[in-house]
């Protein structure tokens, strides 16, 4: 009599009650060194097997494999085909009926299909895990480059309030106020990002109070320790303006300088012809005096000389 049987690895031996399959394929939790140990215990049980039904009986064997996380395969079960004799079969199974080997084989399906379905459930949960991980992570990322972006604005807004607060209290009387521009941050916040304060160029009443502006404007644009270039265009407006007052004040200077050498020049004449008055004779005061009077007015062209 020819009988067929399907057989699990984990049933190639008698074992009272107990369900070896659920051992042979509990590689979730297995390293990939356990794996391949458990592959050398399948392979080996097979040859077991073929020893015992002898000769005479046909054996076909289907593995299972489980990817290792080196990217191999390991066998980490197996279904064995048999086709032999009764006498064969129950010596391999360890004297169970072939009714009893079906029923067992059932039941071997039955662990195999909810192993695969908790393997299939635990894959899903870490692949959800590993997303969420994902997510998470970018999210900080995203966080921590927001939280870099308001860092900078903040800093930008300190500079440029600095930055046009100098301005100001260096220009006094000759600034305005100051305006600011605004950029919107990634908080939803607006920061100063930008600003002016208006100079005036105020020409004096004289070129020494035009001196003056022009050095306040000068140093009014040069206050803040790191002008601007525009701040260094009114700075150099300024120093040209400065050095045209200077060109004036030193004009005026030489004019006046002028005038009073020829004043110098007159008065001693005046006094030269007092001093020699005074030495005449006395009887001729009176004459002298007239004379001396007619003299001082015609060096002061007050008279036409005679």
């Amino acid at each position: 009599m020819q009988i067929t049987s399907m057989l699990s690895a984990g049933y190639l031996e008698p074992m009272p009650n107990v369900s070896r399959v659920q051992k042979l394929n509990d590689y979730e939790k297995e390293t990939d060194q356990s794996k391949q140990q458990k592959e050398q215990e399948i392979l080996a049980e097979e040859q077991a097997i073929k020893a015992k039904l002898g000769g005479d009986a046909q054996v076909h064997t289907v593995y299972h494999y489980t990817m290792g996380t080196d990217g191999r395969r390991y066998i980490t079960g197996a279904s064995v085909s048999m086709k032999g004799s009764e006498e064969d079969l129950n010596r391999v199974g360890g004297g169970l009926a072939t009714e009893d080997m079906e029923s067992r084989q059932r039941e071997i399906t039955d662990a195999l299909k909810k192993d695969s379905e908790k393997t299939e459930k635990n894959q899903t949960i870490i692949k959800a895990e590993d997303e969420k991980r994902k997510a998470e992570e970018k999210k900080d990322k995203a966080e921590d480059e927001k939280d870099s972006q308001v860092r900078e604005l903040k800093q930008i807004q300190n500079e440029v309030i600095a930055h046009e607060a100098a301005h100001q209290a260096a220009a006094g009387d000759l600034g305005g106020g100051v305006s600011y521009t605004y950029t919107q941050g990634p908080d939803g916040k607006r920061y100063i990002t930008g600003g002016e304060v208006p100079i005036r160029f105020k020409e004096g009443a004289t070129p020494e109070e035009t001196l003056r502006n022009m050095q306040k404007v000068q140093a009014a644009a040069n206050a803040p320790a790191d002008p601007s270039g525009q701040d260094m265009k009114v700075a150099a407006k300024a120093a040209a303006l400065a050095a045209q007052a200077r060109n004036e004040i030193s004009q005026e200077r030489e004019e006046s300088s002028e005038h009073t050498e020829i004043v110098a020049r007159g008065t001693p004449i005046i006094e030269a012809v007092k001093r020699e008055d005074e030495q005449q004779d006395p009887e001729k005061n009176g004459v002298m005096s007239i004379l001396a009077t007619v003299k001082e007015l015609q060096i002061m062209s007050l008279i036409p000389a005679a």
